[in-house]
């Protein structure tokens, strides 16, 4: 199959090579996209747009987290225990779930500031 894009070749001394390989592992970028993407005049990612998404893999971890908690609370709760556990268990279950919207909003925004067009549907 035919494809639309093309080589460009360019000679480049060993100091500008150098200069384009250091750029694009500092963006951690290929080669070509970066070079594209200079063409292009498109956003170059920030060290904050990283420092931003490992937020993001940070929260979404913690996440998780508490609905592995909140799954062995309900666990808890299918057993024969006292009213005063049952009620410590069920608040705790509520804070649980708190949390974890509290956290849902806090990716969101963060989300928003990286993307300003996309949005981060809640699934729950």
């Amino acid at each position: 199959m035919a494809t639309e894009r093309h080589v460009i070749k360019t000679y480049l001394n060993d100091e500008e090579k150098a200069r384009i390989d250091q750029l694009a592992h500092q963006l951690r970028l290929s080669r070509s996209e970066l070079l594209k993407r200079l063409l292009m005049n498109t956003k170059l990612p920030s060290a904050s747009d990283f420092a931003a998404w490992q937020g993001i893999r940070d929260l979404l971890k913690v996440n998780a987290d508490q609905a592995r908690l909140g799954n062995l609370f309900k666990l808890a709760l299918d057993e024969p225990l006292s009213a005063d556990l049952l009620l410590k268990f069920d608040s705790l279950n509520r804070d649980i779930e708190a949390t974890q919207k509290e956290l849902k909003a806090a990716i969101g925004d963060i989300r928003m500031q990286l993307q300003p067009g996309k949005n981060l549907q809640d699934k729950s």
